[in-house]
């Protein structure tokens, strides 16, 4: 077993709140046998400890969770980055032979073993910001093969014990593919027949992009049914672009989370309050698209919101989660505490775990000690830094 003793405030996520001078106690298969005050640790418990980590003070979370990423990719998409800084709209640099396409023709021409080793090095930066579980997509292939073994290169890299755990997403309703003759509604027929194989290679979700130029409703909802059906859990791209009814297509099938939701309205929260869908936002993309979500309608509706980095080739380079509870505290105007239970329940929430996210027992013993000695420093310090990472009671970063 393993104590973590000498922590200043240990941030729970849970009823206990804050609990200040404490410690924690790891057992052997990875998950929190016990937390609370320091010197109040149960002795039947204190006789098996192995191994003791000095916190010198600090503040201690459970690890953070990212809840919406797209890291397996090759090439870069900078030229574009410096086009729509220029003024350029999303569609207009999809239209001059950027955006989601660029990637995938990069991507297809990548090996198998090259992708796995560049999407290893960016997960382990994920690490550096203080985030154990990453939500990962697929999506830049665009055709079977490649789709499934991007999920089998996720599903493996997860497995790793020296990096994040990662959360497969099968997202090849990406975009419609940059191949001659493509019709994204014929496409999306051969997605929701690849949905089975999808879950044998070893995804748990299934995510369409829902948003005008990409996927229709009725598109994304033939899809999602047919993920239901083999078993993966549906999650969407909802209503970033333009308002088309992706909010409403996530209540109506209770997924698991509505992600972006730039256009998104009152009535919308409202739904997916309602639906129990938890909201994904990515603060970085909002301030790249220049608009925000509704976040004062989801909190005012009772919506459990998460954050994600939507890191990706085109519009994020973040891999900090401890970045984007920063920009989540300035930019969607919540409070640091707020922040970072959507950084640590919230995405909890919207990967459909109830083993992590929060520091009490029988929680995966994923912990995090920050370079400062109170929460409030996550809105003082863009990119705090962690000190040290476990992940399942081990250290992985110091």
């Amino acid at each position: 077993m393993r104590r973590l003793h000498n922590i200043g405030r240990l941030f729970t996520g849970t009823d206990a709140g804050v609990i200040e001078r404490a410690s924690v106690i790891c057992d052997d298969e990875e998950h929190l046998a016990w937390c609370g005050r320091e010197g109040e640790e149960p002795l039947a418990l204190l006789g098996y400890v192995a191994h003791e980590d000095d916190c010198g003070g600090g503040l201690v979370t459970a690890g953070l969770i990212d809840a919406h990423t797209h890291p397996l990719y090759a090439g870069n998409r900078m030229a574009e980055v410096a086009m729509r800084s220029a003024g350029a709209s999303y569609e207009e640099v999809a239209r001059a032979g950027g955006g989601i396409v660029s990637t995938v023709k990069a991507t297809r021409a990548a090996s198998t073993a090259a992708l796995e080793q560049a999407t290893a090095q960016r997960l382990r930066h994920w690490l550096e910001g203080g985030a154990t579980t990453v939500e990962a997509k697929t999506g830049y292939h665009l055709e079977r093969e490649g789709e499934l073994e991007a999920t089998r290169i996720l599903k493996r890299l997860g497995e790793r014990g020296d990096l994040p755990r990662v959360e497969v997403t099968f997202l090849a309703a990406h975009a419609k593919p940059p191949d001659p003759g493509a019709k994204l509604d014929r496409y999306a027929k051969h997605v929701a027949d690849w949905c089975a194989d999808a879950y044998v290679a070893g995804a748990r979700f299934c995510d369409v992009f829902c948003d005008r130029g990409y996927f229709s409703v009725s598109q994304s909802r033939r899809i999602l049914k047919a993920a239901r059906a083999a078993q993966l859990i549906p999650r969407l791209h909802a209503d970033e672009l333009a308002r088309t009814g992706g909010s409403r297509l996530a209540a109506e099938l209770r997924a698991a989370s509505a992600d972006h939701l730039l256009r998104a309205n009152r009535a919308d929260a409202v739904a997916l309050a309602r639906a129990g869908v938890v909201a994904t936002l990515a603060p970085g993309t909002a301030l790249s698209i220049g608009k925000l979500p509704p976040v004062r309608d989801l909190i005012a509706a009772g919506a459990v919101i998460a954050l994600g980095t939507d890191h990706n080739p085109g519009t994020s380079g973040i891999t900090s989660m401890s970045v984007v509870v920063a920009m989540a505290v300035a930019v969607f105007k919540l409070s640091v505490e707020r922040a970072l239970l959507a950084a640590t329940v919230g995405g909890a929430l919207s990967i459909s775990r109830s083993d992590r996210g929060a520091v009490a027992p029988s929680k995966l013993a994923d912990l995090v000690l920050w370079d400062a000695d109170h929460e409030g420093a996550f809105a003082w310090a863009y990119g705090l830094r962690p000190l040290r990472v476990w992940r399942g009671g081990a250290q992985v970063l110091s």
